[in-house]
């Protein structure tokens, strides 16, 4: 008995020896696994290993493209292991594109439709959800993004059918309150509108509608406005020149009698037909411009009707100082001090703010007020 125990541990010894010399691999439904060690071959659409139980599991197959079923398998067609939902993630060697899909099917051991795609990753890295072919870098179809914080509110929502007539995105406060909304249309076929909201009462503070009622026409409305970029209001006019000399900024202008709707370099003193100043002289700009593309109420300059602005001033005759009633000089386009109340009347356009020594040209800070 011990020489026969003996002899079967050596030839033990010799076979695992043997074994550990000449690994083979193995093969599953295949005699020839020679592309790993171990190789398990399915036959027509049934999963080459299922690791589970007919209740749950998950399965691994190629099905013309290699895949990883979950509660699912192959056999004549996909098929659920169990009620609820199946799923499933698929190569595409042809394309390079990593897919994974889902569906929910009733009844055990159901045939599952055909999954649809909720996520996939092309070759060049761009991620599709709900969509296999992403045309950017993150692709989202039908999807909502929601960004949310720390309380559980959400910051940012964007929904491609926010409000049935196109995308939109919502921001909120940290209490879940919106307070800003942006959408690409306010109503069937019209424009954008962005509308800022007070979350103590959900009243809109600011809005900016691209088409407001469907006029064709944008409208801006707010409590309060604030210009940091000039100090005027201007409106656009054509201003003809005058014996050759071009419209400049801080220039006077006055009515054109032979133009309507248009202006020309003042060129007399106590002009009546003075409208304004040319806006922009001496680097103070034009605050709010008005106008109307295609109309007579349009032009090539901002002409400033009110506000500050730097206006071209001829001191010849009289000094001019800080408070000074100003009006129009013989010299084209120039400003001077109203000396005689009776011809001023009608052909004021303001009162000075700095002052111009006498017989001298320059520029002088006016507050317009036509008077």
């Amino acid at each position: 008995m011990k020489i026969r125990r003996v002899q079967m541990m050596v030839f033990l010894i010799v076979l695992a020896s043997i074994s550990a010399a000449k690994a083979q691999n193995v093969g599953v439904g295949t005699q020839n696994p020679i592309n790993g060690n171990l190789v398990i071959k399915s036959s027509g659409l049934v999963s080459g290993l299922v690791v589970g139980d007919s209740t749950a599991g998950v399965s691994f197959g190629e099905n013309n493209s290699p895949y990883i079923g979950f509660n699912t398998y192959f056999r004549g067609g996909r098929k659920l292991m169990q009620n609820g939902f199946g799923g499933y993630m698929n190569f595409n060697h042809v394309t390079g594109t990593l897919f994974f899909g889902s569906a929910a099917v009733t009844g055990l051991q159901g045939a599952l439709p055909v999954l649809t795609s909720r996520l996939s990753i092309n070759k060049d890295g761009d991620m599709g959800i709900g969509v296999n072919d992403a045309l950017a870098g993150l692709h989202l179809k039908n999807k909502a993004i929601l960004i949310d914080n720390a309380s559980g509110f959400a910051d940012i929502i964007m929904d491609p059918a926010y409000n049935s007539h196109g995308g939109g995105m919502e921001l909120q406060n940290n209490a879940g309150i919106r307070t800003i909304v942006l959408r690409a249309a306010d109503g069937t076929g019209q424009s954008g509108e962005l509308v800022f909201y007070n979350p103590d009462d959900n009243t809109s503070t600011l809005e900016l509608d691209g088409d407001y009622s469907n006029s064709g026409r944008s409208r801006i409305i707010v409590d309060e406005l604030q210009i940091k970029g000039g100090s005027d209001f201007a409106e656009y006019f054509d201003v003809a020149a005058t014996k050759n000399i071009t419209p400049q900024a801080g220039m006077l202008v006055s009515i054109d009698a032979n133009n309507a709707g248009k202006l020309r370099i003042s060129e007399s003193q106590y002009d009546r037909q003075v409208v304004g100043v040319i806006s922009g002289a001496n680097g103070i700009k034009t605050g709010m411009m008005m106008g109307q593309k295609g109309s007579i109420a349009n032009g090539e300059y901002p002409v400033a009707i009110t506000g500050r602005v730097y206006v071209r001033a001829d001191a010849s005759t009289a000094a001019i100082l800080p408070g000074d009633l100003l009006t129009t000089s013989n010299l084209h386009g120039h400003a001077m001090k109203a000396i005689c109340n009776k011809k001023s009347r009608g052909s004021i356009i303001g009162k000075a703010m700095t002052a111009l020594e006498k017989g001298k040209t320059g520029m002088v800070l006016v507050i317009l007020s036509l008077q």
